[in-house]
């Protein structure tokens, strides 16, 4: 083992998309953190709690597409922990849940570099809660198991239904783009047309639920023409609850806001939208010394999103 004098890592969960799910740790370690690795799905607002002053870097692979390597990930991350004394990578959900967390933790030992992991709300956890189910329920589903499509270069014989067939709740990460495939493989195999739930970008304001069985939801989806958009897929007896909870989704209409002011101030009301189910960015000010990767990321947000209001900290009426 080559061990060096280094700062510490933390790999940080950074939940579902929704800012107000942000564990308490993992808002403190971003403000205090020298330097950040994100993943492409942590919502920019968040990475907007760091000092704006460091360097945040994308380091996110992007479904289907080339992407940077996960060895060259984990050497910048070693790089910068021999540099900076709070290093943080951030993810996406809970990095211990298909976040590729293990291979960062062995690097980091290798070299003897001191980390820890902090959980973060994983995505199923996160559309169980909105549909107002539970992934396991007394006398439906006694266990859940979470595995993922991505590792099956469209094949999915991988896919353990064991617990499905027995009444228990599958969650799917990473199978979007092999939907008709997983619905048809579990259909021939179990002879059993499951209740079955896609939700995507779960806990952001443009969030969307589909439910239905396995003979229908391909249909459904396609009506919707949602493309690659990030879902997970819940399959299960316990999502026959849905078709009576599915109400308690908020469908009211969102917005897109966009708040200049002082930062802290503009960091407390953005919450506060967050928390009314809304869109937040904090808009950039020039005057500011913002990190050029922090500036180029917020101002291309800001280039992207139509955005509905535009608010003043200091004379915002409700």
């Amino acid at each position: 083992m080559h061990l060096v004098e280094s700062g510490k890592v933390h790999i940080v969960g950074a939940g579902p998309g929704d800012p107000t799910l942000l564990t308490r740790k993992a808002e403190q370690l971003i403000r205090s953190a020298d330097i950040i690795f994100y993943d492409r799905l942590v919502n920019p607002f968040i990475l907007q709690l760091a000092k704006p002053e460091i360097e945040i870097i994308d380091v996110g692979k992007r479904p289907y597409q080339k992407h940077i390597q996960q060895t060259e990930i984990n050497e910048q991350i070693i790089l910068a922990a021999q540099r900076y004394s709070c290093v943080v990578r951030l993810k996406g959900g809970d990095p211990a849940i298909f976040g590729r967390v293990q291979e960062e933790a062995v690097a980091l030992s290798e070299q003897g570099i001191p980390f820890e992991i902090v959980p973060g709300i994983t995505s199923a956890s996160a559309a169980a809660a909105k549909m107002g189910i539970g992934l396991t329920a007394r006398n439906v589903a006694k266990a859940i198991t979470f595995t993922t499509a991505s590792h099956c270069k469209g094949q999915i014989e991988a896919l353990d239904l064991h617990s499905l067939m027995h009444g228990d709740t599958l969650a799917i990460y990473m199978g979007i783009k092999r939907l008709p495939q997983i619905v048809k493989q579990i259909y021939q195999e179990t002879k059993i047309d499951f209740p079955i739930a896609i939700f995507y970008n779960v806990s952001t304001y443009h969030e969307q639920m589909i439910s239905g069985h396995l003979t229908t939801i391909i249909k459904q989806v396609e009506e919707q023409d949602l493309g690659m958009t990030p879902g997970i897929i819940i399959i299960g007896k316990v999502m026959d609850i849905t078709n009576e909870m599915s109400r308690n989704i908020d469908n009211k209409k969102r917005k897109n806001y966009l708040i200049s002011g002082k930062r802290s101030l503009a960091i407390e009301k953005a919450f506060e939208l967050y928390a009314a189910g809304h869109y937040c960015l904090i808009k950039i000010d020039p005057q500011r010394p913002y990190h050029k990767s922090q500036f180029k990321l917020y101002e291309q947000q800001e280039k992207d999103l139509e955005f509905d209001e535009h608010i003043f900290t200091d004379n915002y009426q409700a």
